[in-house]
C-alpha cells in the first residue's frame, strides 16, 4: 500500500493537473485535493493489481479495499471496471495518436500506404494493451456493451480511416463509386477486441500475421 501512495504521488507530481474520470486532464484543477488523491490513489492501485493478475482476475471491490478506500468512493468515480481501464489506457491512447499523427504528415506515403500504417499501429496498441481493452469490455453487456462505437478513441479511429478513404478517392488512388464510409467500419471491425483476443489467445494468431491480412483488405 505505501508503494502504491508513493507511486501515485509520483503521478501527480509529474503530470502536475488533475485528471477526470477517465484520466484526462481537468482545466484549472478544479476538485479538492482529496479527491484527486483518491482518484489517484484508486488508478494506481488497479494498475499494480492489473499488473500483478490481470485484469479479469481483479475485481472492483478488491481494488477499493487494497487503496484502502469505500466501495462508494471507488463507484462514484469509476461505476465500472471499465473506466477504470479507460484511466489506465489513456497515456498509451495519446502515444498512439502522436505517433500516427506524424505519420498522416508523411509527405514521401501516399492516404492507401498511411492507411495501412495506420491499422498496423492498430494492431500494434491493441496487441500492447490486450489486457486493459478486453478486461475493460468482458463484464459490459447491453446498452453499454455496445456505447465504444461512441467512445472518442473509436470515433478518432474511424474518422482517420475515413478522411484516408476519401482522400485517396480524391487523388485517384481509389474509385469514386466506393463506399467509403462502410468500408472505414469494415477496416476497423478486425480489430474488435474480443475477435482480436480470440485470435491472439485462442486461436494463437500473430500480431503480424493480423496486420498483414488487414493490409490485404484494403482496396486498389
Amino acid at each position: 500500500m505505501e508503494q502504491i501512495e508513493k507511486r501515485a504521488k509520483r503521478n501527480e507530481e509529474r503530470t502536475g493537473w488533475d485528471l477526470d474520470h477517465a484520466g484526462r486532464q481537468l482545466p484549472g484543477g478544479t476538485e479538492r485535493r482529496d479527491v484527486v488523491r483518491n482518484r489517484r490513489l484508486i488508478v494506481e492501485t488497479a494498475r499494480v493489481l492489473f499488473d500483478e493478475r490481470g485484469v479479469t482476475g481483479v475485481t472492483m471491490e478488491e481494488v477499493a479495499r487494497v487503496a484502502g478506500v469505500g466501495k462508494g468512493t471507488l463507484y462514484r468515480r469509476f461505476s465500472n471496471k471499465g473506466l477504470l481501464c479507460q484511466a489506465l489506457l489513456d497515456e498509451p491512447t495519446r502515444k498512439l495518436q502522436r505517433e500516427v499523427l506524424g505519420d498522416l504528415g508523411d509527405a514521401s506515403m501516399g492516404p492507401v500506404e498511411k492507411l495501412g500504417c495506420f491499422l498496423e499501429r492498430l494492431v500494434t496498441f491493441t496487441e500492447e494493451n490486450l489486457d486493459l481493452l478486453y478486461g475493460g469490455h468482458e463484464t459490459l453487456a447491453g446498452a453499454e456493451r455496445l456505447a465504444h462505437f461512441d467512445h472518442p478513441a473509436h470515433e478518432w479511429r474511424r474518422s482517420t480511416a475515413l478522411g484516408l478513404l476519401r482522400l485517396a478517392q480524391r487523388t485517384g488512388d481509389l474509385d469514386q463509386g466506393l463506399d467509403a464510409g462502410y468500408l472505414a467500419d469494415a477496416l476497423l471491425a478486425p480489430l474488435d477486441i474480443d475477435l482480436y483476443y480470440h485470435q491472439r489467445r485462442v486461436r494463437g494468431i500473430s500480431p503480424g500475421r493480423i496486420a498483414n491480412g488487414l493490409r490485404s483488405l484494403l482496396p486498389g
